[in-house]
């Protein structure tokens, strides 16, 4: 099955690496795979972040992480596998190549996740077989999937598509808002909660995801 929204990324630019249009307006960094022991009192179990580009996965995953535990960024793990720049990979790799690697990463992401991890692992992957079976069973070991969303219009800034435009790049807004409502229903299929970000501080967000899992 192919990824109903895989020029997303390509379209927008969004999600590509730390600090990409994926997260604009949300912004909160902390350093990925860090090594730390497992936390022995995790309030929850592992905690997956997924949603389309803008919704902030990346930037909420480093507020939701618990002390101790590890924030994984899915696009940051997948261009370091394929040798690349974040900001480049949808450039220079080719999509079927990036969206294998970027499977099988999310499939070793979710399968090792321990309590109190945070994983932002986004949309793009979402079609995958294995990864969905990753995440039912992660789910049967105490995680929960968190789908992030915001209205299109702060998505659409978010990945700086507000910006004026000749009107021979009309249908560029309207690529966006129809791939984005693909992966929004993808993601809501696939989440146990969700989380609308828009007008939100990723502090914000993480304190609502908060509330949604542990009430």
């Amino acid at each position: 099955m192919s990824d109903p929204a895989g020029g997303l990324a390509a379209l927008t630019g969004a999600g590509r690496g730390r600090g990409g249009a994926g997260d604009r307006g949300v912004p909160r960094e902390t350093p990925q795979d860090a090594p730390r022991e497992t936390p022995q009192d995790a309030p929850w179990g592992a905690l997956v972040l997924i949603g389309p580009p803008g919704a902030g996965c990346r930037s909420v995953a480093a507020e939701l992480v618990a002390p101790g535990a590890r924030c994984r960024d899915l696009e940051a793990v997948t261009a370091a596998r394929l040798a690349v720049d974040p900001a480049l990979a949808h450039v220079v790799v080719a999509e079927e190549v990036y969206r294998q690697a970027e499977a099988r990463a999310a499939v070793e992401l979710l399968e090792g996740a321990r309590p109190g991890d945070a994983l932002a692992l986004g949309s793009g992957c979402l079609t995958s077989p294995a990864v969905l079976r990753a995440l039912d069973a992660l789910r049967a070991r105490g995680g929960t999937v968190v789908a992030l969303t915001a209205q299109a219009r702060a998505l659409a800034r978010r990945n700086g598509l507000d910006a004026p435009r000749s009107v021979a790049l009309g249908p560029v807004h309207r690529t966006f808002v129809t791939l984005l409502r693909q992966r929004e229903a993808l993601c809501r299929d696939l989440a146990d909660a969700m989380v609308d970000t828009t007008g939100l501080s990723a502090s914000r967000t993480a304190q609502l995801v908060r509330e949604k899992v542990v009430l």
